[in-house]
């Protein structure tokens, strides 16, 4: 555009005899050659202004795109460790817990036993119809003060049958009124202790009594179940809670001739499952031995 301009300027100096109208077309000429000039160094510089704004731009997002990954790595770096620290963290209460879920479930399994073993016996019908021939021939005294455990010897009053009574004491101790739930059984083993239920209501006299942290009472409770009623559907877990209530008083050997027992007898129950993870938990060996006798209380 400069040599343009330079050489029509040379133009206009070198046609002194040329017209005024042919001079004044060149000059015109030559100011819009300079309008020119001007317009393109103005697009010029806003090429160049947008290029410095494109180039801070794609800084910016180069930075930006560092930072996310800093901050994805720290991140990733996070989760792994707690995934590690999840993942590694023992797990000792599992076992507390699944037994918590299997005392809160007894009532259901007790419940669909009963109706399946129900359907051939007929024993405590036989015992409500015995006590109502007795109510029948004499009005019944009315039953003893309860004093914490200790059965009744009266019978039972009128109306109370031997299903209701296991049923209302198994609806207390399942809704936390241990208190009511244990006169319910004591006089459930007190009124009929030689039906098909007694074994299991004597068994939850001792896991009453294991909860309330009464250890010694538990054992007793837990040793009437063995020898009271031998080989009942609740055998292997009287040895197991048992065993737990020797832990708690401190006696390691005569739990592990619980605990051994179970896998002796049953190795394939779910209380053998159990006693193996007491077994572990003592720090001892889960291979079958012989079960050593263990010292009655």
């Amino acid at each position: 555009m400069m040599r343009l301009t330079l050489i029509i300027a040379v133009l206009i100096c070198s046609l002194p005899a040329a017209s005024y109208g042919q001079k004044k077309e060149l000059v015109e000429l030559g100011r819009d050659l300079a309008l020119l000039q001007e317009e393109v160094r103005s697009m010029n510089k806003a090429q160049s202004d947008r290029l410095s704004d494109i180039e801070a731009t794609l800084k910016s997002i180069q930075e930006q795109i560092a930072a996310t990954s800093r901050a994805v790595t720290v991140l990733d770096s996070g989760m792994r460790k707690r995934m590690e620290d999840s993942m590694t963290r023992p797990l000792s209460g599992v076992t507390t817990k699944v037994d918590t879920l299997s005392q809160d479930f007894g009532f259901i399994r007790e419940s669909v036993a009963e109706v399946n073993s129900r359907l051939g016996k007929l024993d405590q019908k036989v015992a409500d119809l015995a006590n109502a021939v007795k109510t029948m021939q004499a009005p019944p005294a009315p039953p003893a003060a309860y004093s914490g455990g200790g059965a009744t010897t009266s019978g039972p009053p009128a109306g109370v049958s031997a299903k209701s009574l296991y049923d209302d004491a198994m609806r207390d101790k399942m809704g936390g009124n241990l208190d009511l739930a244990m006169k319910g059984f004591t006089d459930y083993l007190s009124w009929f202790g030689d039906t098909e239920m007694a074994p299991n209501a004597q068994y939850y006299v001792g896991e009453i009594l294991y909860n309330q942290k009464q250890y010694d009472g538990a054992v007793q409770a837990f040793d009437k179940v063995l020898e009271a009623y031998p080989k009942n559907s609740k055998t292997n877990d009287a040895h197991l809670m048992k065993g737990r209530a020797l832990v708690k008083l401190g006696q390691r050997s005569e739990a592990e001739a619980e605990f051994r027992s179970i896998l002796s007898t049953a190795p394939n129950s779910d209380a053998a499952m159990r006693a193996r993870a007491e077994l572990k938990d003592l720090g001892l060996s889960t291979s079958p031995k012989p079960p050593s006798s263990s010292k009655k209380r």
